[in-house]
């Protein structure tokens, strides 16, 4: 009798972490859907965004120091407003066109 108990507790015991296991997963999930959910949507970036994160510092203090005007505070493309960081030359973090 003791051995087919603890055959059914082991039982028990795999349907427990597998039902643990399940619940976990879908946990997960949820949670990953709602920050999809809270988190915007980021704008599509084209090619040149890209390549402008792989842009070296020293190239960009060349730019800087090649133009001596102030850097603007809009995207002339499209009107959003740039840190305080940005310099001409390089590309706007919202619409992926160059700033010269």
């Amino acid at each position: 009798m003791n051995e087919n108990q603890e055959k059914k507790r082991n039982k028990m015991a795999i349907v427990g972490l597998l039902v643990l296991i399940a619940a976990l997963v879908i946990g997960i999930k949820l949670i990953f859907a709602g920050l999809a959910a809270a988190l915007p949507e980021l704008p599509e970036q084209s090619s040149q965004s890209m390549d402008a994160g792989s842009v070296s510092q020293s190239a960009e203090a060349d730019i800087s120091t090649e133009n001596d005007l102030p850097a603007p505070n809009f995207c002339p493309y499209c009107g959003d407003e740039l840190s305080d960081s940005f310099q001409w030359g390089q590309f706007c973090p919202f619409c992926g066109e160059k700033v010269e």
